[in-house]
Formats: C-alpha cells, structure tokens, sequence
C-alpha cells in the first residue's frame, strides 16, 4: 500500500514535485498545504487541504510524510521553520528524485531533498538535507552541497565544488572544480565563478562578449 504524503506549498516548485512523487509508486499524495485563502483550490488534481495549523491532526489521521514545496524565495528561512515544525511532530520527509535524473551509484542525498528534471549528480557528490537540485543542473563529482542549498536551472558546479549550507546559486551560473562558496551566500544567474566566495556574500560576474582571435577564412 502506498504511504500518504502532504505538500507544504502549492506553487510552481511543489507542483514541479509531483511527477517525481507520482513516478516514485511509493507515496499517494494527500493534498497541498498551502495559506487559508487557498483551501480547497487544486492543483494538477490535488486540493489545498488545510494550513500549517492542521500539520498535527493531518499526522494524527496516518499521514506521517511530508515535502516542503516552497522554492528559495530570497531566503531559506521559511523552508527550514517548516523543517523543524515538521520534524517536531513527527513527519519523515524522503528526498523526491525525478525519474529523469541521472544519479551516480556512490553519490548520497540527505532527507527532504528535491532532484529535478535532467539534473546529473555524480560519483562521490554529497548532496545535503532540504535542499534542491534543480532542472539539468549538474554537480560533478566529489561535488559537497550543504543544507537547505537551491542550485537552480541550468548551473553547473564543477568537480570538488562545496557549496555550504543555506547558499543560493542561480540559473545558468558556472562554477570552476574546487571552488568552495561559503554559506548563505548568493550566485547570480550567469556568474562563472573561478576563486573562493566567502559567507553571507552577493556574488555576480558575467564574462561579456569579446572577439579574442579572428581565425580568418571567411568570405
């Protein structure tokens, strides 16, 4: 028999989940917890079924796992409250992995973490808790992601790259092997990043176009 499991959240990221969670034949959704003034709206065929407020008496009816739906949104913070009011009562929160996802045998992903469409974790990554690998990113190997990280669409970490807890890296942006970036520090969309990046840091640099060498033979 499947196991019951609750969204937190009823946007884009938590709909984004569902395919993953309907592929996994492990778990039956319940419904989306999402704020009052969303109750019993649906999404994708799921209804809003309560607040966070209900999270004790949805535990105490046999539902006992949960996904925190609820992207970045300029900081980490709401994800990690709802984690801890969660663990609190009790709920599991397995990590969600989309079928399309190609995941190396060694590499190892920590609970409530999302792995999205076409994303590639290879061999000897660490991925950490509640955090989200978005989709066609890639995190070579021997890759190290922390806590409640969002690496977003489309980025790249090279090999060795450590990422720590609570970091946001946006769409699209490079990170060169080896490279550590401290916590709750952000990578802009399109950054190449080729030196250390401290903690608690904004971080943005573009590589603009530029004609190198003309190799000629034209015409």
């Amino acid at each position: 028999m499947k196991k019951k499991i609750v969204l937190l959240g009823s946007g884009g990221h938590a709909r984004s989940a569902i395919d993953a969670i309907e592929a996994s034949d492990i778990y039956e959704i319940a419904g989306f917890i999402d704020c009052e003034e969303k109750k019993n709206a649906v999404y994708r065929g799921y209804k809003v079924i309560g607040d966070d407020r209900d999270l004790q008496s949805l535990y105490d009816s046999g539902i006992h796992h949960a996904f925190i739906g609820i992207g970045y949104l300029g900081r980490g913070e709401i994800r990690s409250r709802l984690y801890r009011k969660l663990k609190k009562i009790g709920f599991e929160m397995p990590a969600v992995v989309d079928p399309t996802a190609v995941l190396a045998k060694d590499a190892r992903v920590g609970e409530g973490t999302f792995i999205g469409k076409t994303a590639v974790i290879n061999s000897g990554a660490f991925i950490g808790k509640m955090t989200v690998i978005n989709t066609a990113a890639v995190v070579e190997h021997d890759c190290r992601i922390g806590d409640f990280c969002h690496i977003s669409v489309n980025s790249t970490l090279c090999g060795g790259v450590f990422v720590e807890d609570r970091s946001f890296v946006g769409a699209g942006a490079v990170i060169i092997q080896g490279i550590t970036v401290g916590e709750n520090s952000v990578i802009g969309a399109g950054s190449i990043v080729a030196k250390n990046v401290g903690s608690s840091v904004r971080f943005r640099n573009r590589i603009t176009s530029e004609i190198i060498h003309n190799i000629g033979g034209g015409g």
